[in-house]
């Protein structure tokens, strides 16, 4: 038996050390890259990227790729962001299966040991990304092909789930995205067909899962489009279930275009490490985990406007509330790994133990001191795996504002503050112009 002081000086100092292994993680190295962006600095904010981030080839290979091409997106160099969520899409498809190796060094130390392959709304994240920047430059054709990709991608990642599937299964907000899309191309027959599909989304999971039913807007472009183009079984089923939502002064016509406002607000919040280390027959046990802080959903008041005809912008992505739940999902998961890998380090421990002790001497105490303290080791390299696309937004707004054709001044304000103001933008009969902002 170990001697109590000589265990409690043990102890004292295994847990300054492992609460010195959480000092760098990833959250903490992507502060200065948020805080930045906060700023509205993403120029400022590569450049803390770049200097914390110098490897691009290692096992966060695809986050690297990621949050800088996200980061470039957002500067207007859309060349560069292209490219560099093209290359996160093709490794994140390729990312199959199970590293042996790898897995190895995870259950003898942490998850971190694993690469990086991305939650499913991150992965998916990729194409609307691709998406924006396409959009972005008027290419209408590969946005589209990027919208149609998280179909095949959100197919292929609930197929790989034989059971607790996540509730993230679909994007209501990409497939109204997608419809968006499709009606700036004339392509009213689609943009139908993904407006009821978002719907359909908007009040089934994610009005379940995320408190997000389906915006009056969403119901109103149904409502419009059935009835522009004369399906009236369709027009008179949905208007049964919408009573008073009233579309007849939305969307671009013959005498009027529209413009749409895509706004990213705040930042996706970052993972925290839930830790709890106990001693157990003289020995340093500690199970991590990822989580995120709980919080009531940000407020935001999102207007466009142009004189005195303005409307409100509408959430159409939580995706702090996609996060949230993602984790939920995975916690049964990562419970389960951590206890696999805390049995396997025990018996590391109780192994070492035994073999000090058949090359000591009788009752020394060596081989208890050895047996713990390689159950220290295995506490200070127990920790929770903290990756995540941290450059995404916390939520998506969108906002559509009808306008005559001609010229007319447009201003675009978040909780009060003009974020972009054009004096006068010139306004086309039956198009659709497109803005994407951020702010916060």
């Amino acid at each position: 038996m170990i001697k109590p002081a000589w265990l409690f000086t043990t102890v004292a100092i295994a847990s300054a050390v492992v609460m010195s292994g959480c000092a760098t993680d990833y959250t903490r190295e992507m502060r200065p890259v948020t805080s930045s962006l906060r700023m509205d600095r993403p120029d400022l904010a590569i450049e803390e990227f770049r200097e914390n981030f110098t490897d691009s080839t290692g096992r966060d290979r695809l986050l690297y790729l990621m949050e800088l091409g996200n980061l470039m997106r957002l500067t207007g160099d859309f060349t560069a962001a292209e490219n560099l969520l093209l290359q996160a899409d093709r490794l994140s498809d390729q990312q199959r299966g199970i590293e042996l190796g790898q897995e190895v060094e995870a259950f003898l130390s942490s998850d971190l040991a694993l690469e990086f392959r991305g939650a499913d709304y991150e992965k998916v994240f990729i194409n609307y990304c691709l998406a924006v920047s396409y959009a972005s430059q008027n290419n209408m054709e590969d946005a589209l092909v990027e919208c149609r990709r998280v179909n095949d991608k959100l197919r292929v990642l609930n197929q790989s789930y034989e059971e607790n599937k996540n509730r993230y299964s679909d994007d209501a907000f990409i497939r109204y995205f997608m419809g968006i899309l499709y009606e700036k191309a004339g392509d009213l027959n689609n943009a139908l067909i993904a407006y009821r599909n978002s719907a359909s989304v908007y009040d089934s999971s994610y009005a379940a899962d995320y408190g997000l039913p389906a915006p009056q807007r969403v119901r109103s472009d149904i409502l419009r489009l059935s009835s522009t183009l004369g399906m009236q079984s369709i027009y008179q089923d949905y208007s049964s279930q919408w009573p008073g939502v009233s579309w007849e002064n939305d969307g671009p016509d013959q005498d009027h275009g529209e413009v749409v406002v895509i706004l990213e607000a705040g930042m996706i919040p970052a993972r925290v490490e839930k830790s709890y280390t106990f001693v157990l027959n003289d020995r340093v046990y500690r199970v991590s985990l990822p989580a995120i802080a709980a919080r009531r959903r940000e407020s935001w008041s999102v207007t466009l406007s142009s004189g005195n005809t303005q409307v409100s912008g509408f959430l159409a992505e939580d995706l702090t509330g996609i996060a949230r739940k993602n984790l939920e999902d995975q916690a049964g998961r990562d419970i389960a790994r951590s206890i696999a890998r805390l049995a396997l380090k025990a018996g590391v421990a109780e192994a070492g133990e035994q073999i000090v002790e058949e090359l000591t001497e009788e009752n020394s105490g060596i081989s208890q001191v050895t047996g713990l303290l390689l159950s220290i080791v295995g506490a200070v390299t127990e920790r929770a795996d903290l990756r995540a696309w941290l450059t995404l937004p916390s939520g998506i707004f969108v906002a559509r504002l009808r306008l005559p054709e001609g010229e007319h001044p447009v201003r675009v304000e978040v909780n009060g503050r003009i974020i972009f103001s054009d004096e006068s933008m010139s306004i086309d009969s039956g198009e659709i112009n497109l803005l994407f902002l951020r702010e916060g």
